[in-house]
């Protein structure tokens, strides 16, 4: 099965696509590369003043540490771009006639126009258990409320992470553990849910609708960031942004 890989890069990507060119049953023919920074308005100096003003310095930096040592590319046609869904977007994902786009660590909404391509439609890979925890950091917020940690695999729907679920795993994951390796971990497990499902896709299944509730839960604010902080959890940790032993 061939696909295009949209993502903003960092480790999410990197092991999500270290995951896909592992196995022989998909091939990763595009990488759709974001180059946003908050908004597709803002360069990247205006984007991280704004995330700034909203987030605080600390949860600004922690962003910035979650774009470090992304994937490696290895030769595949790649397009870097703050508007997915602009014409060069469009002739860059029909040239390379994909039958899936899957969506993984992007910041951005991908429009119908662009989902429609691909021959079996378009994927999101998103680090919670639908319909709990819509939005743009859902392990931050599952570490600040408490709540349970998991994954899910879904159809992209013009309503952001409201499209029905292909596969869903919970995932117990350390205390201790940082924001950006729980965050990590949870796209790595996406990417194997993923793998498990390519016979469903490839048969039709459509996913299953997803349940009542759930909230979406924009960037967080300076009060929130703070309040997670006194929880004794971790953004990031220097040991997240070292290569790991081969």
């Amino acid at each position: 099965m061939r696909a295009v890989l949209c993502t903003s890069g960092g480790a999410p990507g990197r092991l999500v696509l270290e995951k896909l060119a592992a196995s022989a049953d998909i091939e990763i023919v595009g990488l759709l590369r974001s180059t946003r920074v908050l908004s597709a308005r803002y360069g990247p100096v205006r984007g991280a003043w704004e995330q700034l003003r909203r987030s605080g310095l600390r949860y600004t930096c922690y962003l910035g540490c979650t774009m470090l040592r992304g994937p490696a590319v290895r030769g595949l046609p790649v397009l870097a771009t703050r508007d997915a869904n602009g014409a060069q977007g469009l002739q860059f994902v029909q040239s390379l006639a994909p039958d899936l786009l899957l969506s993984a660590f992007f910041n951005q909404r991908i429009v119908e126009a662009l989902a429609a391509i691909p021959r079996l439609g378009a994927l999101n890979i998103h680090p919670s258990l639908l319909p709990a925890l819509k939005g743009v950091d859902p392990v931050f917020y599952a570490r600040l409320r408490g709540a349970a940690l998991g994954v899910t695999l879904h159809r992209i729907s013009p309503q952001l992470d409201c499209g029905d679920i292909i596969a869903q795993r919970s995932l117990e994951c350390p205390e201790e553990e940082s924001v950006l390796a729980t965050t990590a971990r949870l796209y790595a497990k996406g990417a194997e849910l993923l793998l498990g499902s390519l016979g469903s896709l490839e048969a039709g299944a459509p996913g299953l609708p997803q349940g009542a509730g759930g909230e979406y839960d924009s960037w967080p604010r300076r009060a929130q960031v703070r309040a997670l902080r006194r929880k004794g959890i971790s953004l990031v940790r220097l040991r997240d942004l070292l290569p790991r032993a081969p």
